[in-house]
């Protein structure tokens, strides 16, 4: 095979950026289409070459039969059907309106890459299926690798078809990294559980070796492999652990396939790791730490790979959604103290809700200050998404100048397609510079590499760690340069079959766009530039008189430094008029403090996680779920989540997600607080954008998305306002009883004029109460509603002796078959009964245990009304109910007022939500 160099360096500037994609308008069709062709007329002849002196097989009398004509046309048409489906129903990913999930606009080389891969149909699930695709698969591993940061001499990676599955094997080879020792030890001591074995472990003999081989400790301290307690053999450094068999081979001449052979009885593959903790009386099972922002596949692989989910601990998050390295260092001293094992530490490199990335420079640290105390793990990075931005770093001799010179002079005002690249803040730069010390690294081409689905990624920092996920091999004994050129990326990991059209799409890429500053970094650095700038009008969206409130999760410089609000008004007055309010790029660029203020904004890693709340009479709502009310509703505008959806009429495009409060804790609290509401213990519906785009920042553009949104966003307030402002409006009530009537009112959680659980009583005009009970006699399995005839306020009519113009209904008010019984009277010396506000105040956090109902009326006809204790809930009531059982009889007294009752054999909290 070949020798491909590293990705070329290529000068970039917004116009190289340019030609590295189709277009949001299809710019570059021209370009592609020539590819296109050129690709089909080369495959083609590849087969003409192959098949010379072979007989015709799709001869010209096929071609010009009937029936060849009529497949060729229903192809033709299913397609145009598909296409044309695809046109109108599919996502837009590759317009600058898109700034929803992970995805953009995939770059034409990966394109091209993967259309003229597919034709080929490569399984890289071994080489003699794709010979030349499983050698572009380990190029692209090396390339990454390095890219990382890592030693491309050792260090080994490969394309998964995502990040979950990159996950999963992170998870696989940690678990079986911890376990190594432990069955070379079992292979050792204990005789095969399989009889035909025969009844001496094959590596016995080295339990009375003169000569027994010694380890180094976690801690430094070198001693024999079997006098090593078990806590000690499960804190072994991944390095020394992976060491073992070339000790094994150095000093007693043991091959790799005896290893193997001797090893696989006693494997976790093979026994399983609970049954190898019985065995050796490990008392707790070891443990996952990652921040709480994790991805879902975390407690999935956990649970996948027999560990399971309650092993992944949740370590807490500040305020910037980064794990808190205090509560990380607390969490390690338990496991010190209590002899509890950790698989692995995981650093989240940008957050799928907000870009954080954690501290991993504190967490490496932390390591190495815990193994001297004797506990070791693995650390990974889940940089599924923060993989790509160390093309941003300036890495030894990839690294051949910045994007453009450094400002000597100011820029041309007259370059109207000039972008800026934005840089890695400090802070972030840090901490991915260390991506060179994790053990393993998970890294999505498909998102942050704009390759086409599914190229996902997994980096190993020795790699000899991934036979530890391999049943053909052991750990080998000794040291490959970048592995044998022919292995099979199938042997390794989760996957069998998978595409090599992924991993050419992928290297293509690479080398014309190059993982430097220069090529990568300056893709990403424009599309930062376009997602702070977003941020920018999120921050500066709200003043402190429109209705409209959105306050972005990462705060401003002056928030954050807590310089008081004066100040923070004062800074959102600068973006508005020095880097918003139609600046141009160049303008921007060349205001030095504008600038450098840009250079602070937003998060880590292109994400904005922001909020939404309104303001009612200039008083800010409290409610957390009237916001996520708010929230849910911009969101249902703003995306695309079906197939009726209208792509066209969505002026941008986000996406949203929940923070828990259990997970994020002090961090959400914060949050929930800078958007004025109350600091309980619910959850928060958020919005999200990620902006990969580098073109929304021309002409003006983002002020056009900025502007669509705040459109939609003060419609979505005014909903907001009607329904938690209390206004006059029509009432209705279930009628109950004939003596003495009584009426439940019809509540609604989610308006203001009917958040109300109410009963009352009142008095019928004589004839009209004749009729009302002549027609209930006459139909016993209908209800009745009595409503207001005209919009009264609800706290008017409900108050000590009201009166109201009423209508009767039997059946629900313009409903088909609903019949009017009487209208036009006034009903008279209202009672009340009970009556509980339903808003977030007057509700209970839980379900009651067993259903709660009030009961009233008189001995001769008491009534029910379910009580709703938490919202959402269901209103259920009957009249003249028989009531057995009870431990005494309800006075007169205690009817009239509503005695609360239990049905003790309905469960309501095993019932509800319905």
């Amino acid at each position: 095979m070949p020798w491909y160099p590293p990705p070329e360096v290529p000068n970039s500037d917004h116009a190289t950026v340019g030609a590295w994609f189709l277009g949001p308008q299809a710019e570059n069709l021209e370009p592609l289409g020539q590819f296109i062709n050129w690709i089909l007329a080369r495959h083609a002849q590849a087969r003409k070459d192959l098949s010379q002196g072979d007989p015709e097989f799709i001869t010209q009398q096929m071609k010009e039969s009937e029936e060849f004509k009529r497949a060729i046309n229903r192809t033709r048409s299913k397609l145009e059907d598909a296409v044309n489906m695809l046109a109108h129903h599919s996502v837009p990913f590759w317009s600058p309106r898109y700034s929803a999930h992970m995805n953009m606009d995939t770059t034409i080389p990966a394109i091209v890459g993967y259309f003229a891969t597919m034709l080929f149909n490569p399984n890289n699930v071994v080489s003699e299926a794709s010979p030349w695709t499983t050698f572009i698969e380990g190029t692209v591993g090396i390339d990454l690798c390095t890219m990382l940061g890592y030693n491309r001499r050792v260090s080994w990676g490969h394309i998964t078809c995502d990040g979950s599955v990159a996950n999963l094997e992170a998870i696989w080879s940690a678990r079986n990294l911890k376990f190594y020792p432990l069955s070379l030890k079992l292979a050792i001591t204990t005789p095969p559980l399989d009889s035909s074995l025969g009844g001496e472990p094959l590596l016995g003999f080295l339990s009375s070796e003169s000569t027994p081989f010694r380890i180094k400790t976690c801690s430094g301290v070198k001693k024999q492999f079997l006098d090593c307690t078990i806590w000690e053999l499960m804190n072994l450094q991944p390095k020394t652990v992976l060491d073992l068999p070339i000790k094994l081979y150095k000093k007693y001449g043991i091959s790799q396939t005896f290893l193997q052979t001797s090893l696989s009885p006693y494997s976790t593959q093979t026994l399983g790791k609970d049954y190898i903790e019985k065995a050796l009386g490990v008392q707790k099972s070891p443990v996952i730490m990652v921040g709480a922002t994790k991805h879902y596949s975390w407690p999935k692989g956990a649970a996948v790979a027999g560990i399971g989910s309650q092993n992944v601990r949740d370590v807490p998050v500040d305020n910037c959604a980064r794990m808190d390295i205090n509560e990380l260092e607390k969490m390690l001293q338990t496991c010190l103290q209590e002899k509890q094992p950790i698989f692995q530490v995981v650093a989240i490199m940008g957050s799928t809700e907000h870009g954080a990335v954690d501290p991993l420079v504190e967490i490496l640290s932390l390591r190495r200050k815990y193994q001297v105390q004797g506990l070791s793990f693995m650390v990974h990075c889940d940089a599924a998404w923060g993989g790509y931005f160390a093309s941003m770093l300036e890495r030894g001799k990839f690294w051949k100048g910045p994007v453009r010179e450094s400002r000597k002079g100011e820029l041309a005002a007259a370059d109207a397609d000039f972008v800026p690249s934005l840089s890695l803040k400090p802070y972030t730069r840090d901490q991915l510079e260390s991506y060179k010390d994790a053990d393993s690294i998970t890294i999505d081409p498909h998102k942050s590499g704009y390759i086409p689905y599914p190229a996902g990624g997994l980096c190993y920092k020795d790699g000899r760690t991934r036979y530890l996920v391999t049943w053909t091999s052991p750990i080998v004994f000794h040291q490959l340069a970048n592995g044998d050129k022919n292995e099979s990326m199938g042997v390794y990991g989760v996957e069998g079959s998978k595409p090599g059209a992924a991993a050419v799409a992928t290297w293509l890429s690479h080398r014309v766009i190059g993982l430097t500053p220069r090529g990568y970094g300056t893709l990403l650095g424009e599309a930062t530039f376009s997602c702070t700038k977003l941020y920018c009008h999120w921050a500066t969206m709200s003043t402190k008189d429109s209705d409209l409130v959105v306050v972005p999760f990462n705060m401003l410089p002056a928030e954050a430094e807590g310089l008081g609000p004066q100040a923070v008004e004062e800074q959102k007055q600068f973006i508005r008029k020095r880097i918003l309010d139609s600046v141009s790029n160049i303008d921007l660029y060349n205001d030095k403090d504008a600038w450098r203020l840009v250079e602070e904004l937003a998060g880590d890693l292109m994400i904005n996680a922001f909020a939404c709340n309104f303001r009612i009479n200039g008083k800010i709502n409290n409610d957390v779920d009237e916001a996520n009310f708010l929230n849910s509703r911009i969101f249902s505008r703003l995306s695309i989540q079906s197939e009726g959806d209208k792509v066209r009429e969505c002026p941008l495009i986000l996406t949203s997600t929940t923070l828990k409060q259990k997970e994020y804790g002090e961090c959400l609290s914060k949050f929930k607080e800078r958007l004025g509401l109350k600091k309980d213990d619910k959850d928060l519906f958020v919005l999200v954008n990620v902006t990969m785009s580098p073109w929304s920042t021309k002409n003006d553009f983002l002020q056009t998305l900025a502007d669509g949104f705040k459109n939609v966003a003060n419609e979505e307030v005014r909903v907001c306002l009607y329904r938690n402002m209390a206004t006059s409006d029509l009432h209705g009530f279930v009628m109950q009883g004939t003596d003495k009537l009584h009426l439940v009112h019809l509540p609604m959680f989610n308006m203001e004029n009917h958040r109300h659980q109410t009963i009352i009583t009142a008095e019928l005009p004589e004839d009209v109460k004749k009729k009302y009970v002549y027609t209930k006699k006459g139909n016993p399995s209908h209800f009745f509603i009595l409503g207001t005839a005209e919009k009264e306020l609800f706290t008017k009519i409900i108050q000590e002796g009201a009166e109201f113009k009423a209508v009767i209904d039997m059946g629900l008010p313009g409903k088909r078959n609903t019949v009017r019984i009487a209208e036009g009277f006034q009903l008279t010396n209202v009672h009340i009964v009970k009556n509980q506000y339903l808003g977030a105040q007057g509700l209970g956090r839980s379900y009651p245990t067993h259903m709660p109902f009030y009961l009233y009326g008189t001995r001769e006809q008491m009534h029910i009304d379910h009580i709703l204790a938490k919202s959402t809930n269901i209103q259920l009531n009957s009249d003249c109910v028989k009531v057995e059982n009870m431990s005494r009889s309800l006075t007169d007294e205690e009817l009239a007022q509503g005695v609360t009752i239990f049905f003790n054999e309905v469960r309501e909290n095993t019932l509800q939500p319905l």
